[in-house]
């Protein structure tokens, strides 16, 4: 990035900044001609040029070599002519050309250059012994970023396109790819807030692509998702607040990506809110009609009933209120609900109503302690439909949640004492729940929902606030089965020169819930004087290998940044799954996942091109995504 001081001008008709400028006797007031004449931009740029003429608020630079290298001559960007605008403190240089050493090697066109603009040059990798050349154009204006990116991979042209805009209003990020290989691949996602006004806004966040064959050649570096995920989501919401009124007109859906998720149906519903205050209680009244359709073919034999077509109607009347005094706070909460469920496939209606309420009292000076009980209908629910519902990651605030599950399919069904303790200070703060007693009505479901209830449970979260070294964890132990059920949790280290973490995750994610991951990722950066070291590595227990690894290193010099980076990594899934013979465990954790390596070489000029990855980035998510 260049930047031209507004003060430059004055600088320049000094000649204390002028190396063996000549002026012409003929000059007039109104216009000034400089012969061999340097002048500095930005913090550490240097314009260099045969001769300049002045206006009232522009320069004519002719023979102009345009730099930030104090030490040495790697590149420089050289043209016949270059215009200065001293208004919008603009550089156009005309039919740029970059020197390497001092010979041209690469031919740019026409560059403008100002705080907000930044110049790319290109950038080369090898994936699978197929060459990979990519090219970015940068362009940003007040409130909006526009890249464009010519892309070579695997034998193929292709274009990447991005745009963000942000008013401090609305935002809208968009990002595409269109490859001209043999598969037209193609991918998009699109992430949008829309206030039209101070109570209606949209909400978009959608993506596709053409197939899993563009996953298999260009790994996930263009879709907005991790390695694991099971599809793309595709969800519109139009959402309307007056007063005291919430509306939400919403589809939700999905896109998969080789394997079926568990949570199967696509969600076009309405949803309408209501709340009031009432002596001090909270009063919460929603009710919600939701047409669901599932996409799993009918050969694949699931674990739990798959509906084609269901439509739900869900209401809720929500009670709450917080008490207040010199020996303790209490708390109560009332969730009354009713469902009813309209099966197309099997031609009948389920309704189903449950209530359950939760008294809690907060003891101790910092009311950090907090006892408290929680006590709802018992009902069968295992022969209902699951449509959106799987359950919160276990946490010590999950275990004393009315609810502890997302979605509208699964009451409380449970009974119990619990015991909470958090705490805070300048080092840690921790959280720790357990309990005294309970008794869970989910002896008859089939599904993993009952992984964390009827263990013993004890619900853990701690972290660390160190300068340098720091724990955290998370999860939950039974001591009944004496082992972890549920744990994320690892090391971190950081200075001014390094930064170093391990992680464990053992846990079952909202994409899994038939089987939980095991895995450690290691992640680390040392900077020295010129040069960093990188890495990251994912080790997989659950088939006891490597998912990835990335090993990198980038050097600095003066006005120039190399980076050589490599990556060995699986996508998970990569091919067109047969339901007809493959179980549908086999489809989550596929035993052959497709390998694919990447050595990537980046360079940029410092002060010219800014849009290398942050290393830091590249250490936690990788270099495909």
């Amino acid at each position: 990035m260049l930047k031209v001081h507004n003060w430059f001008l004055l600088v320049i008709l000094s000649t204390s900044s002028l190396i063996n400028s000549e002026c012409h006797d003929e000059e007039t007031a109104s216009s000034l001609e400089i012969k061999n004449g340097q002048m500095e931009v930005g913090d550490n740029g240097i314009v260099k040029f045969e001769s300049a003429v002045t206006t009232e608020e522009k320069f004519e630079l002719k023979n102009v070599e345009v730099t930030t290298c104090a030490e040495s001559s790697v590149w420089s960007l050289g043209a016949e002519s270059a215009t200065f605008n001293e208004s919008n403190r603009d550089l156009t240089i005309e039919n740029a050309k970059l020197k390497v050493f001092n010979l041209p090697v690469f031919w740019i066109g026409e560059v403008s250059l100002n705080e907000n603009d930044s110049f790319s040059v290109p950038n080369l990798g090898i994936t699978n012994s197929s060459l990979d050349i990519s090219y970015k154009f940068k362009n940003t204006t007040e409130n909006s970023i526009f890249k464009v990116e010519p892309i070579y991979s695997d034998s193929s042209l292709g274009l990447s396109l991005s745009y963000e805009y942000d008013d401090e209003k609305n935002n809208l990020e968009f990002d595409s790819l269109t490859m001209g290989d043999n598969d037209s691949s193609w991918a998009y996602n699109l992430d949008a807030q829309i206030n039209f006004n101070d109570f209606i806004s949209l909400d978009v966040d959608y993506s596709d692509f053409s197939g899993n064959s563009l996953i298999q050649n260009y790994g996930y570096r263009y879709l907005d998702l991790k390695r694991r995920s099971l599809d793309l989501k595709q969800s519109l919401g139009l959402s309307m607040i007056y007063e005291n009124r919430n509306f939400l007109f919403s589809s939700d859906s999905f896109k998969n990506i080789g394997s079926l998720r568990p949570v199967s149906h696509s969600k076009d519903f309405f949803l309408y809110e209501r709340f009031y205050s009432i002596y001090g209680w909270d009063l919460e009244i929603s009710s919600e009609y939701a047409k669901f359709k599932s996409s799993i073919p009918f050969s694949l034999s699931m674990p739990y009933q798959i509906f084609n077509e269901v439509d739900r109607t869900a209401r809720n009347i929500k009670l709450s209120k917080s008490f207040s005094d010199n020996q303790f706070d209490h708390e109560y909460e009332f969730l009354a609900s009713r469902r009813e469920y309209d099966i197309y496939d099997t031609d009948e209606t389920l309704n189903i109503s449950d209530f359950s309420f939760r008294q809690s009292f907060s003891l101790l000076e910092d009311r950090s302690l907090k006892i408290g009980y929680i006590w709802s209908t018992f009902s069968d629910q295992h022969e209902l439909p699951l449509l959106d519902s799987y359950p919160i990651n276990p946490s010590p605030e999950s275990n004393i949640s009315l609810n502890p599950w997302v979605g509208k399919d699964r009451d409380a069904n449970m009974r119990k004492v619990f015991i909470y303790k958090k705490g805070v200070n300048k080092h840690f703060k921790y959280s720790i729940a357990t309990n005294l007693y309970e008794k869970y009505n989910y002896d008859l479901e089939n599904m993993i929902f009952k992984k964390f209830f009827n263990k013993k449970p004890i619900f853990f979260s701690l972290s660390t606030n160190n300068k340098n070294f720091n724990f955290f964890s998370m999860g939950n132990y039974s001591y009944e089965k004496k082992k972890f059920m549920g744990l994320i949790g690892g090391l971190r280290y950081m200075d001014e020169k390094t930064k170093f973490s391990i992680a464990k995750n053992k846990i079952v994610p909202s994409s899994y819930p038939l089987k939980s991951l095991d895995n450690y990722v290691i992640k680390f950066k040392r900077d020295f004087n010129s040069f960093t070291i990188f890495s990251r590595a994912q080790y997989a227990k659950e088939d006891k290998s490597l998912n990835e690894s990335i090993l990198g290193f980038e050097w600095a010099y003066d006005c120039l940044k190399l980076r050589v980076s490599f990556e060995r990594a699986k996508f998970f899934p990569f091919l067109d799954s047969d339901y007809t013979t493959m179980p549908y465990a086999e489809h989550i954790y596929l035993t052959n996942p497709k390998v694919k390596n990447n050595l990537s070489f980046e360079f940029e000029l410092i002060g010219l091109s800014n849009l290398l990855t942050p290393i830091d980035n590249i250490i936690e998510y990788g270099l495909f995504n």
